[in-house]
Parts: C-alpha cells; structure tokens; sequence
C-alpha cells in the first residue's frame, strides 16, 4: 500500500487582496457614476460656510483620500508577504508577477494622474 504525498495547502492570500480589491473599487465606481451632482433642495455646493459636498464629490473624495492609499498600502503589504514566499520557495511565482504587475500600474496611473491634475 503506497501512501499519498502529503499536500500543502496552497497560498490564496493575494488572490483574496485582489478580488477584494477589484469588489471595492467596483462598488465606487457605482457610487461614483450613480451620485448626483448637486445637493437636493438648492443647498449650496462646497466645503465651510454651511455647504457641503455633492454625492459626487463626496464620492471622489473618498475615493482619493480614503480608497487609493488604503489599496496602495494593503498591494504593499500583499507584495511584501509574496516577496517572502518566493523567497522560501513559492510555486506561485507567475501569480506573484502578474498581481505585481498590475497594482504597480494602477499605481503609476494613479500618480499620472494627481501630476496632470495638479497642472
């Protein structure tokens, strides 16, 4: 009677990341799209003096100062744990490259995009 191989499990952490990721992304740009661009009852539009944001804008807002850097620091993190495991030996390096890959352009477009729009 032969004996199977024992199997490990294989690491899933950075395919979770990434569909949560991509799921939170998604939901605010539905946010985003779907919001509208004024304040319902003529309210006025704006930051201090008793006005407030539109949906909208509160929606981009979150997105930059909450939603970007919150997915810049966990794709660091993500990055960080593959780098370990592919220097222990991980199978899934294909994986690991392509998720790197990836983040770091969605990263490079990010700054793209706050440089053009600083001008």
């Amino acid at each position: 009677m032969t004996s199977a191989a024992p199997s490990r499990p294989r690491p899933r952490g950075s395919l979770i990341v990434f569909v949560v990721l991509v799921a939170m992304w998604a939901a605010w740009a539905l946010w985003f799209t779907l919001a509208p661009s004024t304040n319902p009852g003529g309210q006025c539009e704006g930051l201090g003096f008793g006005c407030t944001l539109t949906p909208n804008d509160l929606a981009a807002f979150a997105g930059i100062i909450i939603l970007a850097p919150g997915t810049f620091l966990l794709v660091a993190l993500t990055l960080a744990v593959r780098a370990t495991r592919i220097g222990r030996g991980s199978p899934r390096t294909v994986w690991d490259v392509v998720l790197a890959v990836l983040l770091l352009a969605a990263g490079a477009l990010f700054v793209i995009g706050n440089l053009v729009g600083s001008f």
